[in-house]
Formats: structure tokens, sequence, C-alpha cells
């Protein structure tokens, strides 16, 4: 099938943003040791490898998203905007989003506990701020699927009467 502009406008920035994420995940254990070693003096400490760590175990679901929403602008691509797998992957993203608040909000609990990383407006604001655009992701997310799911159907009743 025919490939318009605007979903290979689409297609692109997905697939811009998959790239930029795994660069920065591959420069951040670099970057955070920089900025400890030079601007903080910390340079015998472990404090940098376990932040790497956690940065990437908050990572996981995000990229997991990425790559669905890549799946879905595929559909969209290719002209098949009522195919049963989007509301899967919509749900899938869903559960990401809602994994997502976990995860943040362990491994920053974590950091606190163990390394006693707790700088009160610096740590509070982006828990909060992370949780509630989670929290709207995955609720958009779900409410989108159910919308697909109910347009499905009704496609296929139309199609079946015609």
């Amino acid at each position: 099938m025919k490939k318009d502009f605007s979903s290979k406008i689409l297609n692109n920035i997905v697939l811009v943003g998959i790239v930029l994420t795994v660069l920065a995940l591959l420069i951040t254990p670099l970057g955070i040791t920089a900025i400890f070693k030079s601007q903080l003096g910390i340079t015998e400490s472990n404090i940098p490898i376990v932040i790497s760590i956690g940065i990437y175990i908050c990572a996981i679901p995000y990229v997991v998203s990425l790559i669905l929403l890549k799946k879905i602008c595929k559909f969209i691509a290719i002209k098949e905007p009522f195919s049963m797998n989007i509301p899967i992957y919509l749900k899938k993203i869903s559960i990401c989003a809602f994994s997502e608040i976990l995860i943040f909000n362990a491994v920053q609990i974590g950091l606190y506990y163990f390394f006693d990383i707790y700088l009160y407006a610096i740590s509070i604001i982006p828990a909060i701020i992370v949780s509630f655009v989670c929290l709207a992701i995955g609720f958009l997310s779900i409410v989108l699927g159910k919308l697909f799911e109910m347009a499905i159907e009704i496609k296929d009743e139309n199609d079946k009467t015609i």
C-alpha cells in the first residue's frame, strides 16, 4: 500500500524518539560519573553506578512503550487503523505507564534509603510530576484502547451489513 507524507513523518518522529532515547541511555553512565567526580568531588563511591542502574530500570517501560507506539504507527502507515492489534498495544502502553509510576518511585525511595540522597524539592517534585504524567498516559491509553475496540466493532457491523 502507498504511504502518505504524514504517516512517514509520524514514523520518523517515533524512530527519532527511540534513537535519542537509546543514545541518552548509552551516555548516561559517563555523564553521571563526570558530574559526580568533577562538580561534587565524589570519587570513591558507587553512587554513579547505582544511579545509572536506577535510570536503566526506569527506562525499561518507557522504551517498551516507544516500541509499541512504533508498531501502532506502522498500522497507521499501511492504512489499517482498525486493526485489532491497536487496542492490545494501547493496553500494553497503559500497563507500562502504570508500572513506570511504581518503578520510578521505588527507585527513588531506594536511593533515599541507601544513600541518603534526599534533596526535598529536587526529589519530590519529579516524583509528583512523573507520577501524574504516567497516570494520565495510562488512563488515556486505556480509554483510547476501549474507544478503538468500540470503533472496530462498529466497523465490523457496518462491513457485514453492506
